[in-house]
């Protein structure tokens, strides 16, 4: 029994390591990476350790929320680009991620930002009637069966 308890104790802390890393990445492949295992690990554990896939659904959200404001962060902030001139950096430009800022006024300012697309139906529309008449001009058109 003792040398199950070294094991299992390895997988213990190599399991909060992942999931700490996880929670501050949301990578799979950065998260075991920063632990020192394979990602098929983790998804191995899920299957195997219920307390485990319980603990990973609860970095889930912290995860997420890492991401959400590193894409706020890429669409206020910027980053920093270097500017090269005949191969000796000259300066530095801010780079934004406007696409990202584009979809966040989206969601969040939708009556202003999103977009513009009627959903009303005007007029009439007999699909059957239509399918109707185009099934008889094809059935017209088409050559007599031999």
């Amino acid at each position: 029994m003792e040398p199950e308890e070294p094991r299992q104790n390895r997988t213990v802390v190599k399991a909060a390591a992942f999931l700490a890393a996880y929670m501050s990445c949301c990578s799979v492949t950065k998260a075991a990476r920063a632990a020192g295992i394979d990602p098929r690990r983790h998804y191995a554990w899920l299957e195997k350790y219920p307390k485990y896939k319980a603990e990973f659904e609860k970095a889930k959200p912290i995860a997420a929320q890492w991401l959400k404001d590193k894409a706020i962060e890429g669409a206020t902030d910027g980053w920093e680009e270097p500017i090269f001139y005949q191969g000796v950096q000259c300066g530095t430009v801010t780079r934004f991620d406007l696409g990202m800022r584009q979809f966040l006024l989206r969601g969040i300012l939708a009556e202003e930002f999103g977009a513009k697309v009627d959903h009303n139906m005007h007029g009439s529309v007999e699909v059957i009637e239509r399918l109707v008449a185009a099934r008889n001009r094809f059935a017209k058109a088409a050559p007599p069966a031999a």
